[in-house]
């Protein structure tokens, strides 16, 4: 026999009032939101919010849903409990796989604004002054080494636009050691090299005039290609890093998110549920009206006899199936 409060011992009554506060629900604010999502989940009303409030909460107007329910019952017209709970049914799969629809369409759209959020980050970086690369970096390496940036390759063409001028000068006598290690830091390229030899060159002072000349020239064919090939490697890394293209934007819609897998599979198992139901409804609407129309023949004898009436509807009843 079960013991009452008054046989408990007080270990066993502690042990209840401890259960108890257990089980008494959520009772901050933020507990109380979260589990009124099941409601959503599991298709009722939990706690002090109903589904309309949920509804709510998540961005959807629950009249649009009552809407909708009604055009459902209007179409199907129930005629009995059982066939509205299954319209209800209906409706309510429905409503979540237009959930998901709009689900699947927000992931989408988030693909889009981060993908536009971080080319404009790299966009702010074509008006930076400075490379975000530390001096030491620089002296080993150079800047036509360094990680590509849009402030690395302003800084480049400002220091090659800086020899122009020393070249354009006729002035060899400058000392542009320190800007081509900041260029090409302690192993040049083939034609930093080239630069900086025929600079040297050209600033000795026993070198003829016609090779003077040949030399000046040289110089300048080498500058202006080195000129022209970071300008196109930086045009490729805009188009690369910082313009968004028609295909690139279209290509922020691929269903890539790890997510996708589970919501395309939500999506099937809501549209089978879907046809399940439907099926079973429209099988007892068509049970019902054939046992209608039975009735209706048995209670007028001027159809028929009733062996002949009973034969036509076990014949009908058998093709509904």
């Amino acid at each position: 026999m079960e013991n009452t409060n008054d046989t408990l011992t007080p270990r066993q009554l502690e042990s209840r009032r401890l259960n108890a506060q257990k089980s008494t629900g959520p009772r901050t604010a933020a507990g109380k939101r979260r589990s009124a999502m099941n409601a959503l989940k599991y298709g009722c009303c939990t706690g002090a919010y109903t589904i309309e409030e949920s509804m709510k909460m998540l961005g959807e107007d629950p009249r649009e849903f009552h809407a909708f329910r009604a055009g459902l019952i209007a179409a199907r017209r129930p005629a009995d409990a059982v066939e509205l709970m299954l319209v209800d049914d209906i409706a309510a799969l429905q409503w979540k796989k237009r959930r998901l629809d709009r689900a699947m369409e927000g992931m989408q759209v988030h693909n889009l604004e981060m993908l536009e959020l971080e080319r404009h980050r790299q966009a702010l970086e074509v008006g930076r002054e400075t490379a975000d690369i530390s001096q030491e970096e620089v002296l080993k390496s150079g800047l036509r080494r360094a990680p590509k940036s849009p402030a690395r390759f302003g800084e480049i063409l400002a220091n090659l636009e800086t020899l122009a001028v020393v070249i354009s000068n006729n002035d060899f006598s400058q000392d542009i050691g320190p800007v081509i290690t900041l260029l090409y830091g302690e192993s040049p390229t083939l034609r930093g090299a080239e630069i900086a030899n025929i600079y040297r060159r050209l600033g000795e002072g026993n070198v003829a005039e016609e090779e003077r000349q040949t030399l000046a020239a040289r110089l300048k064919i080498a500058l202006e290609e080195e000129k022209r090939d970071v300008v196109e490697e930086y045009v490729l890394y805009l188009q690369e890093h910082v313009h968004v293209s028609p295909a690139l934007r279209n290509s922020a819609l691929a269903p890539t998110h790890p997510q996708w897998t589970a919501m395309i599979r939500q999506e099937y198992n809501l549209d089978r549920q879907i046809e399940r139901k439907l099926k079973l409804l429209d099988q007892i609407q068509l049970n019902r009206r054939l046992e209608e129309l039975a009735a209706m023949a048995f209670a007028d004898p001027s159809n028929g006899t009733n062996g002949t009436k009973k034969r036509v509807f076990a014949k009908t009843n058998r093709r509904s199936y």
